[in-house]
Order: C-alpha cells, then sequence, then structure tokens
C-alpha cells in the first residue's frame, strides 16, 4: 500500500473539509448507514481524517491497534469488503466485538485507488445486520469514486506546492548569492534586508549595493530592473557590477548612471530599470549625501530630532529610457547631522495591488518618525518591514538604511 506524502497544514484542513463533507453526504445518502469515515494512509500507515461518529472512528481505531479488519482488508486485497453481521464474524473477532459493544452491527468497507496505488479507505457501518443492499452497495462505489479523486487531486496538489516550495527557495538562494554583503564602513552603521516575493521560483531584479570609494567617500546604490525572471537577475548583477566599476573612478552620481544607462543601451543589458546612486562624505562626523536618481523612488531621511523627510529631487529618466542626445541627468544634495539616518528601498516595500507607492511612502515616513530616534539601521529595518508587509509580500523588497555615527 502506498501514499500520500505527509501533508501541510494547508492540504490538511482542505482535506480535512472535503473529506468531512463526504462522509456526512454518505451516512446521509446510503441506506442503512448510520456512521461513516474515510481511512488514508500516510507513508503506509492507515489513519481516520474524516467520521460524522465516534463509533465509526472507534471501529477504525480498534482495527488500526490489531493491524487487520475489513477496512484494511478491503485496502490490502483492493476489494470490497462486507460484514452481514458482527456477532457473527469469525475473521476478526475482537474487532467484531469492539464493534458489537458500541451498537455497529455490520460494516461495508470499499478500497481507494488511483493509477493502481491505494490511497485509503471509505467505511460505511450500521447498526442493523446485513444493513448494505445491492442498492446501498451502488451508491457507496459513487461516493468511493468521489472519494479517491479527492484524495488524488489534494496529493497532487500537496506535490505542486512542495515542487513550488523548493523552487522558491532555490530562486531565493540565488537571488541572495547576487547581492552583497555589507562592509563594515567607518563613520556609518548600515543595514540592508531582501525579500522575495511570494511567487514560487521568481527571480526578481531588486539590487542594493555600498561601498567605500578610494577618495573616501562611500558609494550607496539601489535599483529595480523590470521582470521577473533569470533575465531581470542577470541584468541586476550586471548592472550592480557595473555602476561599482564606474564609481570606483571617482565619477559624479550623475555620470555614473549617464555612463550605466548608455552601456544598457548598447549591450541591451535590460529592457528598463531604476535606479539611485549616491555619494556619501563624511567629515568631523557630518554628512553631505549627493545622489542621481534615475526614475527610482525618493529617499527617505530621519533627522536626529525625529523629523523625517522624503527627497523628491534629482529624479530623472528610468535607465534605458534616455535618449541619445538628452539632457544630463542631475544631481541633488542634502546635509546629514550626526545621527541622522537615510533609507533606501524598492517598490514592493511601499506598493501593493491596493495601496499606491504614494502613500506607500507616507505610511513608510510615518512609520520613521514613531521609531525611538535611537533605533538602529537594524531595528528600523525590521519595523518597517513588519509595518510595511504581510506574511506573503507582492514583490521583491530591498531596503538599504545607513545612519551617520555620532
Amino acid at each position: 500500500m502506498v501514499i500520500i506524502t505527509p501533508l501541510s497544514d494547508q492540504t490538511r484542513e482542505e482535506l480535512d473539509t472535503a473529506l468531512n463533507d463526504l462522509a456526512q453526504m454518505a451516512q446521509h445518502q446510503i441506506p442503512g448507514c448510520v456512521a461513516a469515515s474515510v481511512t488514508v494512509l500516510h507513508d503506509g500507515l492507515a489513519s481516520t481524517m474524516a467520521a460524522t461518529h465516534e463509533r465509526a472512528r472507534s471501529v477504525d481505531e480498534s482495527q488500526y491497534r490489531r493491524g487487520d479488519g475489513p477496512c484494511l482488508a478491503a485496502m490490502r486485497e483492493r476489494e470490497v469488503v462486507t460484514v452481514k453481521d458482527y456477532r457473527a464474524e469469525p475473521r476478526w473477532p475482537e474487532v467484531a466485538a469492539d464493534s458489537v459493544e458500541i451498537g455497529l452491527r455490520s460494516s461495508l468497507s470499499l478500497p481507494l485507488q488511483a493509477q493502481g496505488e491505494v490511497l485509503g479507505g471509505l467505511n460505511l457501518y450500521g447498526d442493523a445486520v446485513d444493513a448494505f443492499g445491492r442498492a446501498a452497495g451502488q451508491l457507496a462505489l459513487n461516493f468511493a469514486r468521489q472519494a479517491t479523486m479527492t484524495l488524488g487531486y489534494l496529493s497532487q496538489l500537496q506535490a505542486q506546492r512542495a515542487v513550488a516550495a523548493r523552487e522558491h527557495e532555490v530562486a531565493e538562494a540565488l537571488q541572495r548569492s547576487l547581492l552583497p554583503t555589507l562592509p563594515q564602513v567607518a563613520g556609518i552603521t548600515a543595514a540592508a534586508r531582501y525579500l522575495v516575493s511570494g511567487g514560487a521560483g521568481q527571480l526578481g531584479g531588486d539590487w542594493y549595493d555600498l561601498f567605500p570609494l578610494p577618495d573616501g567617500a562611500i558609494g550607496v546604490a539601489i535599483g529595480d530592473v523590470m521582470g521577473h525572471d533569470v533575465t531581470a537577475a542577470a541584468a541586476m548583477g550586471q548592472l550592480r557590477s557595473v555602476l561599482r566599476s564606474y564609481a570606483y573612478e571617482g565619477s559624479s552620481p550623475s555620470t555614473v548612471l549617464e555612463r550605466l544607462d548608455r552601456l544598457v543601451q548598447g549591450f541591451e543589458m535590460a529592457e528598463v530599470a531604476t535606479a539611485i546612486y549616491g555619494r556619501l562624505i563624511l567629515d568631523r562626523g557630518s554628512g553631505l549625501f549627493l545622489f542621481c536618481s534615475a526614475g527610482h523612488l525618493p529617499p527617505v531621511v530621519r533627522d536626529p530630532d525625529g523629523t523625517v523627510r522624503r527627497l523628491d529631487r534629482g529624479s530623472h529618466p528610468l535607465i534605458g529610457a534616455l535618449a541619445p542626445g538628452e539632457d544630463r541627468r542631475g544631481e541633488a544634495a542634502v546635509s546629514l547631522a550626526p545621527g541622522s539616518l537615510i533609507l533606501l528601498y524598492t517598490d514592493g516595500l511601499v506598493e501593493t495591488r491596493t495601496r499606491p507607492f504614494d502613500d506607500g511612502i507616507d505610511d513608510v515616513c510615518s512609520a520613521l518618525a514613531e521609531l525611538d530616534p535611537s533605533a538602529t539601521p537594524d531595528q528600523v529595518c525590521d519595523a518597517l518591514l513588519e509595518k510595511m508587509l504581510t506574511a506573503d509580500p507582492e514583490d521583491d523588497v530591498a531596503v538599504l538604511a545607513l545612519r551617520v555615527d555620532l
């Protein structure tokens, strides 16, 4: 006997509901039936997953304890097993005695089979001798077919869910392998988070980066390549590497993004992408963040006194959308006092099917304002994810928070 693999909580709940409904209908519609149950095999072990009455469950369990009985025989022999009178039943005397003691005199057990595999059994019990005639037997076969279809469908669904969960794990591991481990950089404390959306096996184009530059500045970047597939993930890895190379030369943020744009369009590395690149310059504990945005969502700054502001300046066309010969991208700058925190994020944090990104950004600002000003970047990231997201995000999420040390 074969069978259904260990069930997830979701599949078990669905199976319980479906089989209980079926058992109830069998009891009410099959003549002579006063109690019905459905046995299911998990890794070869029989258990009752649905029962209309405790008497049915009691007789089932009597069979499981003793390792034999009409239900187990029906599954083992793959044929219908009838007990006309438990008082005169010689095959399973102990099970028969238990049945008579609780007022059950007859039973009908049918195997549930699909594609040569036994999935379980349908058990019908009567309180009269020879309760199940020909008409009852025909109806019972119909119910057994329904139960088999239910078990087969949910077993297949369980397998599909297991594959999807594995694909999701692989996608998340691959995605994380493309993202950097944040370095420890003097003068700032930083933290980042990345969450994969609930879509099974999806790879996304969200990314972030933080790195010290040869001239003493700190490179800060975040971006999002359009798409959720291997192409988007590969383009994300390429863009991050190319941006680092241009940034390492000491170029201004706008120049870095312009050169990145030309490369993307010249080599067709991606269709379109958003990005922010900035240079954080520290001087005696204070900071100046000079940045350029290629269509990305605005950074948010929390000042040491708890004031929160969004930096809507410095936004220009997306990477891949700037026509040759168009005006250069511009830049914006913001001063950061000691203890200031700057937050970069992708749209998965703020936008959902029911929440426009502007409302989401307002919610992020409110959440930041409510946090203790002494909250670390790690604590800020965790608090924002808890506040803004459900357990199953609709889109990938990247968050990068850094604080100018006091």
